[in-house]
């Protein structure tokens, strides 16, 4: 009974450490890129918070008899100490991080002459207002109805935790003159896995599916 204990209190404490944000821009083969960008500089704001804000953690569920599981609906995951698969996220702040980001990205492949971080706008050509629509977060940890002895069954190879991450950003594009170039809300795939009490996955795939909605938008602005 104790070490049933100890191994689900490991699991709730973030048995995968903390996590910190690193971004990776994308790789690409645009041999036909559109010139219309090359001399132009583009600036990238801090991108605004369009979420609900709104985070549920019900994980002591669990406990009661005959419930299957605990959970946590969580609309800012960043705003929690805790999570099921990690334990704090250090360092992110994705008003900031998204933006820096796409910065990143877009300096990669050079579409643009220059992309800048900044709060202002100033006398660039073009920039860019991202506004964060959704990264929930959902996660179940299961107890199977058995209560405080649900893990006995992790033991026996049935999951501990399913884990779900949403991404969804709109982007938009305007020239000097207010002009909107693109304007667009780009999703990612959701990311969904189980954990074993053996293989425990991440639950913070947001810089994963971050480049893949980058890539999306990199991809529109290539057909302008």
């Amino acid at each position: 009974m104790l070490k049933i204990v100890i191994v689900s209190l490991f699991l709730l404490s973030g048995c995968s450490s903390e996590k910190t944000w690193i971004y990776k821009p994308n790789r690409y083969e645009l041999p036909s890129v559109t010139e219309k960008f090359k001399n132009s500089t583009v600036v990238i704001k801090d991108f605004s918070d369009k979420r609900e804000g709104d985070n549920k953690n019900y994980i002591m569920m669990r406990l009661v008899p005959l419930s299957p599981f605990g959970w946590q609906n969580l609309s800012a995951p960043e705003n929690t100490n805790m999570h099921l698969c990690s334990g704090l996220w250090m360092n992110y702040n994705p008003k900031i991080d998204f933006a820096k980001s796409l910065s990143e990205e877009i300096n990669s492949i050079e579409l643009f002459k220059e992309a800048i971080y900044s709060g202002a706008i100033g006398q660039a050509d073009y920039y860019i207002n991202g506004e964060i629509i959704s990264t929930q977060y959902k996660g179940k940890l299961f107890s199977y109805g058995l209560s405080v002895y649900g893990p006995v069954l992790w033991f026996i190879g049935l999951p501990a935790t399913h884990i779900s991450n949403d991404l969804s950003i709109k982007i938009s594009l305007i020239d000097k003159n207010k002009n909107i170039v693109i304007s667009k809300i780009y999703h990612a795939k959701k990311y969904d896995i189980y954990s074993w009490i053996y293989s425990i996955n991440s639950d913070f795939n947001y810089a994963n599916m971050l480049q893949e909605i980058y890539k999306q938008f990199i991809d529109d602005i290539s057909k302008q």
